[in-house]
């Protein structure tokens, strides 16, 4: 099935794209890296109903072939289940704007860091006791109405400060960031400069 080519959908900064060509899951992936940011993250679907993009059953195969191969491969590589196995969180002591932290992480190491659990997000407070900025910038991003892990991550833990999760924040403020004196997540702008915490490669 992996090797069907369809139609399928790109993660941009802001919303889903549509990208109207017929490739396989392998190529849709590496398409989207290089020119957006990731294909479509597993869960996102809900998301993508709520587009008015008119590609009838094609879309909903779209849909489903990306999150049937999406789990066989991180099945394969040992990523499906518990993150900690394969991943950890770290550091970096450099002060960029969300954006910027995404790309380096990419680079350098494997993503932004997700806190998609009670285990990463008790690593991650521990990583960032020697920050040098009163926030340090997570993987969590919103877009088309939802927070999201840019990972592709589930979000079912939550850690939002006392004000809880906001559904809709105002547009420069719509990058998550973790607060180093209160350990909870909190909607910051995403031009500030400040350090993040990177997943290390596996």
């Amino acid at each position: 099935m992996c090797s069907w080519a369809l139609p399928f959908y790109c993660m941009d900064v802001y919303e889903p794209i549509l990208v109207q060509q017929s490739k396989t899951w392998d190529e849709a992936h590496d398409y989207c890296i290089q020119n957006y940011i990731d294909l479509l993250a597993i869960g996102f679907g809900l998301v993508v109903e709520t587009l008015n993009i008119k590609s009838g059953l094609q879309r909903r195969n779209s849909i489903a072939l990306l999150e049937i191969c999406a789990v066989e491969l991180w099945i394969e590589q040992g990523k499906f289940g518990n993150p900690k196995i394969v991943f950890g969180p770290v550091l970096v002591h450099q002060n960029k704007t969300w954006d910027e932290a995404l790309d380096y992480c990419r680079k350098e190491y494997t993503d932004l860091a997700s806190l998609s659990s009670e285990t990463l997000m008790e690593e991650g407070i521990n990583k960032i006791i020697t920050s040098q900025t009163a926030y340090v910038w997570t993987g969590l991003r919103f877009m088309a109405g939802h927070w999201f892990w840019v990972s592709g991550d589930d979000l079912q833990y939550k850690a939002w400060s006392a004000e809880g999760e906001v559904q809709c924040p105002a547009e420069h403020l719509r990058c998550g960031a973790l607060d180093i004196k209160e350990k909870v997540w909190k909607p910051t702008d995403c031009e500030k400069r400040q350090n993040f915490l990177c997943f290390k490669k596996p």
